[in-house]
């Protein structure tokens, strides 16, 4: 997971689209791994996301054959290409329940590193490179200008992976005994509650409030109206924050209550994203257009324009699985997803071991997320979260 921390550094654009590292170093450790299980060791260890995980490929893998048909050559790899990605994450999830069987802590020890590297480079590019938008044409990058980007070059992405990551690490400060350690963690958890405010991500600050909610409901719920103070100083001491979650405010009053027009441009268009998009999908309800085949349908409907890196899928993870796969698809990945959440919310209930509650609260934050950003198709948000799933089938207690 360390190619989390260069993130989209390393990616090679192709077609609108992009090659990343991981892109070729897990579809070889996929088929290392697999070689070693099914010719050597004959052995593959229980996890529960598996099946629902491979049914979803094979869904997947049936819409891209019927909906590519008409789409160019090259077109027809780079969608091909998302499918072996997603294997390829799978299988990375799966091994780490194989991996770390006995090395859980040295698992989260290590990731925690690793957020802490990637936070760290976030808050260097904050100060030094506050606006990116020199190079956001070229590049086909959302001109994010004053907000946490580090280097996956998204704040809403960044904010995705930190509402996440941060129960995560209150989890294993509730359930570490060494004082050192705990120290550190609460640096960490401190430090991830600032970058993930200064990523100025309306539907971050939405997805981690509810994920902490969560967690501190059923671990020490006096801890939330702490929680409320410190968001109500955060935002009344920064007038960014106050505007966001202005815009925030009216965008939801306009779209549930109709009691205001305040609709911001950002969330305008998102709003008129998940509009087209859904007229698109209407015309496929059943295969959809072909997994990841958005760039290049979508933009056919000027629904997008595939130049651009978010031309990938819609605002909105569960609608892009809808629109690409169907309502099949959509039904067995959200079965995937909310088999996850639900085996290790019971896990937590018959052991009380924090981490399976922080990675529960963090499964939320996900989910919440997913309905506003592509967050939950991003490989660098999947992995993690498929990682974390995976080595958590190996705790015992």
């Amino acid at each position: 997971m360390a190619f989390l921390i260069p993130g989209l550094l390393l990616r090679i654009p192709v077609g609108g689209a992009g090659i990343l590292a991981t892109d070729i170093i897990l579809p070889i450790f996929a088929l290392v791994w697999l070689f070693h299980k099914f010719i050597i060791s004959r052995f593959f260890p229980k996890n529960s996301f598996i099946l629902p995980g491979f049914i979803f490929l094979a869904i997947a893998l049936v819409s891209l054959l019927i909906g590519m048909v008409e789409l160019p050559l090259m077109e027809k790899l780079l969608s091909f290409a998302h499918v072996v990605r997603f294997f390829s994450l799978l299988i990375f999830g799966w091994s780490a329940t194989d991996l770390f069987r006995d090395r859980q802590e040295e698992f989260f020890r290590r990731l925690f590193w690793i957020g802490a590297i990637i936070i760290g480079l976030g808050v260097v590019q904050f100060y030094l490179i506050p606006d990116i938008s020199q190079w956001s044409t070229e590049g086909g990058w959302d001109p994010h200008i004053g907000r946490l980007l580090g280097t996956w070059l998204d704040p809403n992405f960044m904010a995705g992976f930190l509402g996440f990551f941060l129960p995560l690490v209150i989890a294993k400060w509730y359930d570490n005994v060494h004082k050192k350690e705990k120290i550190l963690l609460a640096l960490l958890a401190i430090v991830t509650c600032g970058a993930l405010f200064l990523t100025f991500s309306r539907s971050g600050y939405l997805a981690s409030s509810v994920g902490l909610f969560v967690f501190f409901i059923f671990k020490d719920p006096k801890v939330i109206l702490l929680g409320i103070l410190l968001i109500a100083i955060g935002i009344g001491t920064n007038e960014r924050a106050q505007k966001r979650i202005g815009e925030l405010s009216g965008t939801v009053a306009a779209i549930m209550f109709n009691e205001t027009d305040e609709v911001d441009p950002t969330a305008s268009l998102r709003i008129q994203s998940w509009s087209r998009s859904l007229e698109l999908w209407k015309k496929y309800p059943v295969q959809g257009i072909g997994y990841n085949t958005y760039r290049y349908r979508a933009a056919e409907e000027g629904i997008v324009d595939e130049n651009y890196f978010s031309a990938g899928g819609s605002d909105s993870s569960h609608l892009t699985v809808l629109v690409t796969t169907g309502v099949l698809g959509l039904f067995v990945f959200l079965w995937m997803f909310l088999k996850i959440g639900v085996v290790n919310f019971l896990r937590f209930l018959k052991s009380r071991n924090p981490i399976f509650l922080g990675f529960v609260a963090g499964w939320c934050a996900l989910f919440i997320h997913g309905f506003f950003v592509n967050s939950l198709l991003f490989p660098f948000i999947l992995m993690p979260f498929l990682t974390v799933a995976g080595v958590l089938e190996t705790i015992k207690k």
